[in-house]
């Protein structure tokens, strides 16, 4: 008999709170949102320090020069974070900027593996990444089903074990289908529909099945795990595939995206540079030297491509971890064995 399932989705599949609230606030937390939200802190740590410190924004923003050194540096960071951008999107699309050969080959092996997907499937695939994805775990949801009811008069043990296979991926299949109609591509809840789907553990589960049962299977039933076997692989490529996309379509969007705040960013760190002086800002709001106010504003509006670059790696870089995996190894504690596993 196998363990029972993981939960449906990926968060309930996480036993910390916390780590469910780090992975939330990475993944599906809005990227201007998180954006704002750095730079609101930003800006507050700055006030906080120069009105609980010492040495006020004011006096360094004097003689010493020191806010004006800063500033200039901020100059530097931001060409050099623009520059980050523009080359790594470069790296990532280069191999769309490939020879004809090159290209051919990438469009006939995509071919190649959607009319795989169509002889089990028994007409066209759709071209939209989401029904794509839709189409596959649809099949798996009719495969399993039928695995289902083919063993209704085998063996007892036999019978329980595929029911409650059949029960949870069905289940999780529907769900994750629910989730992934009218989304288009290149919203982040395509890629959050498809790490709810728990193929992987599937996989294992059917991988059992066929092993531990193999002498009383019948061709029937052996031949339905075969294909629902199948239809699961090809859910793996497919995520992996529509991921890339995923992470070339996000690059461009922060290409443009640091291109259009970072040119605002030189005007302001330029002019806080080489013409601020503490002169200009005279008075005081909210019990506040004006300059604090002034060169906290400015520092958080230079700091606005870094803080944009940050919240779009965060969430690439957490999607890349959870995803390292493809086929059936599972990377996190098993919460049904205790013991250490391979699943994603």
């Amino acid at each position: 008999m196998g363990d029972s399932a993981p939960e449906n989705r990926m968060y309930e599949r996480i036993d910390s709170r916390y780590e469910r609230f780090r992975l939330k606030f990475l993944l599906n937390l809005d990227r201007y949102v998180l954006t704002a939200g750095l730079a609101l802190g930003l800006f507050s740590a700055i006030v906080g320090m120069s009105t609980l410190g010492e040495l006020s924004l004011r006096e360094t923003m004097g003689p010493s020069g020191l806010v004006r050194s800063a500033f200039q540096t901020m100059l530097l960071s931001i060409t050099t974070s623009v520059t980050l951008v523009v080359t790594i999107s470069q790296l990532v699309l280069a191999q769309e900027l490939g020879p004809l050969g090159d290209q051919r080959e990438r469009m006939e092996g995509e071919q190649s593996f959607r009319e795989d997907v169509e002889e089990l499937l028994g007409t066209a695939s759709p071209p939209e990444p989401n029904a794509f994805l839709c189409v596959l775990i649809e099949l798996s949801n009719d495969k399993a089903e039928r695995l289902g009811d083919i063993v209704a008069n085998s063996d007892d043990e036999l019978q329980e074990d595929v029911t409650q296979f059949s029960d949870n991926l069905v289940a999780n299949a529907e769900l994750v289908t629910e989730q992934l109609r009218d989304v288009q591509f290149g919203n982040f809840a395509i890629m959050q529909a498809a790490l709810d789907y728990n193929y992987s553990w599937h996989i294992y589960e059917l991988r059992r099945i066929r092993k531990e049962y193999a002498d009383i299977l019948t061709d029937e039933q052996r031949k339905t795990i075969n294909e629902l076997y199948t239809v699961l692989q090809f859910f793996a490529p497919a995520r992996e595939h529509i991921k890339s996309l995923y992470f070339e379509a996000d690059l461009v969007n922060l290409s443009q995206q640091i291109l259009f705040i970072g040119l605002p960013a030189l005007v302001v760190a330029a002019g806080m540079g080489f013409f601020a002086d503490p002169g200009m800002f005279p008075g005081m709001t909210l019990g506040i030297d004006n300059v604090t106010w002034v060169v906290s504003g400015a520092f958080t509006i230079t700091a606005l491509p870094l803080l944009l670059l940050a919240a779009y790696i965060f969430r690439l870089t957490t999607l890349a971890k959870r995803t390292l995996s493809i086929g059936p190894s599972i990377l996190r504690p098993s919460e049904n064995t205790g013991e250490t596993v391979l699943e994603e």
